[in-house]
């Protein structure tokens, strides 16, 4: 079995579960969901486009999720010889998840109650049905919300606030007076609310600013292993309903970031920098600080955003333009050997021209 996964559908029971409409063979089992590369007789592949759909004339696969309107060839499975076959569905991504939501989750959550070796203060609220691992802290005046999860090794510091739902991995520090709302997840060793990076210079050495603040991170936020959220040197850092957030990225003293954006690995925000609804930053772009990204914004991998970028622009490069514009340059860059050599059999000929020993009607 090559699959990425192991279930166990017929055809027919996966087009039925997906919403989908089956073309083919009802009746072939199916154990496993594989990249379509990877893809043997007993699994499920997926195609989300008309170029990736032609992969399938080649394809090992026992069956394909195909977009409705996708043109997709009629393969021939090696091992059956017969035809692959194609469950037809309105949207290929909500079709995987609904699949991947039914195998569920590969998480090793500690069971409900609180394990012994946990660390609770007596003036803790800890809600019904959570999950407390070994060799948690739970510090004085902090509130664990009803069913939420609290891995090994994580605390949650002194007045901080977990809402309900919520899953912190093992590892996770809830700094003091961070609050952090329901159905968040929160990833292996994130670190929500250390002190932000803010000196200023005095008799000639760097003096430590204090940051007073917190952060506060509203309902259904993602947000990936080894991500540090800064609390605010004055009120909070806010990372807004819905925003997922990947592993690595560095979020400094009250940046805003609005609801549902997308913040890929690696990307840096400097101080005070507002993002609003719906923006997505590519992996590895920075945003230097106390500038705006209006919503909807795109900006590519790489990125170096330095000045405030309009609602619904996209930009890519060092330092970041808007898109069409960059790759303009791009393009004029790659071509720099030629037009510099151009350039040199330019000069030769004025100066062949200029010259009175090579051009007599100059002398």
């Amino acid at each position: 079995m090559t699959g990425l996964m192991d279930f166990r559908f017929t055809t027919s029971e996966l087009a039925h579960l997906l919403n989908g409409r089956l073309e083919g063979d009802g009746q072939r089992v199916l154990t496993g969901l594989a990249a379509i590369d990877k893809a043997g007789p007993d699994d499920v592949t997926y195609v989300v486009d008309t170029r990736r759909a032609q992969l399938l004339a080649d394809s090992k696969a026992g069956a394909a999720i195909v977009a409705n309107g996708t043109d997709a060839p009629a393969p021939t499975a090696a091992s059956a010889g017969s035809a692959i076959p194609i469950i037809r569905v309105a949207n290929v991504d909500a079709a995987i998840a609904a699949l991947l939501n039914v195998l569920g989750e590969v998480e090793d959550l500690p069971p409900v109650g609180i394990d012994a070796r946990a660390a609770i203060d007596p003036s803790a609220q800890i809600g019904s049905g959570v999950r407390i691992g070994p060799f948690v802290y739970v510090g004085p005046g902090a509130s664990i919300g009803s069913g939420s999860t609290l891995c090994p090794h994580v605390s949650v510091n002194k007045d901080a606030v977990v809402g309900e739902q919520t899953i912190l991995f093992a590892g996770t520090v809830i700094e003091a007076r961070c609050r952090v709302g329901n159905s968040c997840r929160i990833g292996p060793s994130a670190m929500i609310g250390s002190s932000g990076f803010g000196y200023y210079v005095a008799d000639g050495r760097h003096q430590r600013l204090v940051h007073p603040g917190n952060v506060e991170i509203e309902d259904h936020v993602d947000i990936g292993a080894n991500t540090c959220i800064d609390r605010a040197k004055i009120g909070a850092t806010r990372i807004g309903q819905g925003t997922k957030i990947d592993n690595l990225v560095q979020i400094a003293h009250n940046v805003q970031i609005g609801r549902h954006c997308i913040i890929v690995g690696q990307v840096g925000i400097a101080g005070s920098t507002v993002l609003k609804d719906y923006v997505v930053l590519g992996g590895h772009a920075g945003l230097r600080d106390n500038i705006t990204i209006g919503t909807g914004v795109r900006c590519g991998a790489f990125a170096a955003v330095a000045q405030d970028v309009a609602d619904g622009m996209e930009v890519i490069g060092i330092p970041a333009t808007e898109a069409s514009q960059a790759k303009r340059v791009i393009f004029l860059t790659q071509k720099l050997p030629e037009l510099h050599q151009n350039l040199r059999q330019l000069e030769k000929r004025v100066k062949a021209l200029e010259s009175p020993k090579d051009n007599p009607e100059a002398r």
